[in-house]
């Protein structure tokens, strides 16, 4: 979906392009109005767009400077100029400036607008369309070359092979790097596993070389690298040491960053970098990678996507935090007497007392609160019987989503998941389940038929969590809420088909279908007949 804005100092005229338009249905989002160019620009680059409207003589910056800066500062951003029969002159500098075409105000309609817009749209998915077949291109032409690189250097980074080896092979294959002095940062990509599936990009092996091309041209500015893959979402950046001198470490902190915004940008993804440190003896290197891979354990406290330098965070404390057996007690007290009060404020002290205090291991961490989510597996274990399973709503065990997590905000994510789902089950298990909140969503189904209500929605509509909501509603209705929601609205359409005499078309849109074979199976498999034969018996 494309995003545009638009930059005009009359609010009638944002307004009026605002809502003259279906942004959702021609696959474009608006996403925000500016009154100059000033605004414009911050504007750019909180929201990203790919297509700017901008009217020409505007305060503090007009829009001959802005589309000025926009070419500078957002070369891939398409820019269409909002003019009047006077400013042709101006718009033809705009053009020359690099706008894509302009629209009169006062001969301005929608369909002229929408014309316009479905022509740059055009252009931009080709420019998208090319870039990534370029892209792949490449990734092909480099993909045995690289393989290679990837293996020699994985293997001198574990030990494997001397250095006088990894020489020998790497003239060889011509990996060698092409400078003396090493720079070395480690890269890991944020949330990898789900990254093909959040990506433009789903195919991995793509990603990793999208990934690997943006990293290089951006940094092939500044200096020299060689880079290489060293694991799924690891990797290995040496830089050329001599275009970064000690006092240049907040241009190196800027140069990364600046690619995070690209990956962002282009591939939806974020990485966090470490900078372990410098050295002109290639025998150093993995030392120091290893340093590097070692400091990218603390995006466990500063978050995902951040720049880490190994000489300016502590070393870990290796020790184990232990759980209050007071604590533990009283916790236990509090989930047997279903106190959610209770439960939470025995969490947040232990979350304060230990690992919120940003100096243990991530392993340490982890293994702490695995022990204390076992204080609720044992008061729950027995009820077991009568109790949903107490999985995350990803399906995945909630010991996995605590283990494989990457930052504390994953874990405390994950642990109040849990909680939440284990004061259900303690309430169900006592008969104080909220079954009003299944016949109100219920009702709310019948009442909006014509909406598509997800297990998202519903579980939220319901305050419970997904996984629980799932649980009960089966457990009390007897089936699963995605198979209730269909049969409804089967039975409703065969009433609007028999009954009101709709024809199969309307009676599918009255049930939220668009489209009309998708509704004709869902017909056939829950009414059992074909609508079509339906219609034709009423």
């Amino acid at each position: 979906m494309l995003k545009v804005m638009i930059v005009d100092d009359e609010a009638l005229v944002r307004i009026g392009i605002k809502s003259c338009i279906e942004w959702e249905k021609y696959d474009m989002e608006f996403v925000g109005q500016a009154e100059d160019g000033v605004q414009a620009l911050e504007l750019i680059d909180a929201v990203r767009p790919d297509i700017v409207l901008t009217d020409i003589l505007m305060p503090n910056m007009d829009g001959l400077e802005l589309i000025g800066e926009i070419a500078a500062r957002h070369p891939r951003v398409k820019t269409i100029v909002l003019s009047c029969h006077n400013e042709m002159d101006a718009v033809k500098k705009a053009m020359k400036l690099g706008a894509e075409d302009y629209i009169l105000k006062l001969s301005m309609k929608p369909e002229t607008i929408l014309d316009i817009l479905i022509k740059v749209k055009a252009e931009v998915e080709k420019e998208r369309l090319q870039q990534e077949e370029k892209l792949h291109f490449e990734s092909v032409l480099r993909a045995n070359k690289q393989v290679i690189k990837n293996g020699l250097y994985k293997k001198l980074m574990s030990g494997s092979i001397s250095y006088d080896e990894f020489w020998k092979e790497s003239s060889v294959m011509q990996v060698q790097p092409a400078f003396a002095d090493y720079l070395v940062v480690h890269g890991t990509i944020d949330n990898f596993y789900d990254a093909p599936a959040k990506s433009r990009l789903r195919d991995s092996h793509l990603l990793s070389a999208s990934f690997q091309n943006i990293l290089m041209e951006g940094l092939s500015e500044f200096a020299k690298a060689e880079f290489a893959e060293l694991d799924e979402g690891e990797y290995v950046m040496l830089l050329d040491g001599s275009a970064f001198a000690a006092a240049n470490r907040s241009l190196l902190s800027d140069l990364l960053r600046k690619m995070n915004v690209s990956l962002e940008r282009y591939l939806n993804i974020t990485v966090t970098f470490a900078v372990a440190g410098k050295t002109d003896r290639l025998q150093e290197v993995p030392a120091l990678y290893g340093k590097a891979k070692t400091t990218c354990m603390h995006r466990f406290y500063r978050g995902k996507a951040c720049i880490l330098f190994a000489d300016s965070v502590p070393d870990f404390v290796d020790k184990e935090i232990v759980f209050d057996l007071e604590e533990e007690k009283r916790l236990e007290d509090y989930i047997r007497a279903g106190d959610g009060d209770g439960v939470k404020s025995a969490v947040d002290r232990f979350f304060e007392s230990g690992p919120s205090a940003g100096v243990y291991h991530p392993m340490r961490v982890k293994t702490a609160v695995l022990n204390v989510m076992y204080v609720f597996k044992k008061v729950l274990k027995p009820y077991e019987q009568q109790l949903p399973p107490l999985d995350g709503d990803s399906g995945r065990r909630w010991t996995d989503l605590v283990l494989e997590a990457e930052t504390l905000t994953d874990i405390r994510h994950a642990v109040d998941e849990y909680v939440a789902d284990s004061m259900q089950a303690v309430a169900y298990a006592k008969g104080q389940a909220a079954r009003p909140e299944i016949a109100s969503i219920k009702r709310y189904v019948y009442e909006n038929i014509d909406r598509n209500i997800s297990l998202d929605d519903a579980s939220k509509f319901s305050n419970m969590s997904r996984s629980y909501f799932s649980f009960l509603f089966k457990k009390e209705i007897g089936e699963s809420f995605t198979h209730f929601v269909n049969r409804t609205k089967m039975e409703k359409a065969k009433d609007y088909i028999m009954i009101h005499n709709l024809k199969v078309y309307e009676a599918a849109e009255k049930v939220g279908i668009r489209d009309e074979a998708y509704f004709s199976k869902l017909f056939k498999k829950y009414i059992g007949v074909n609508p079509g034969k339906i219609k034709g018996k009423g």
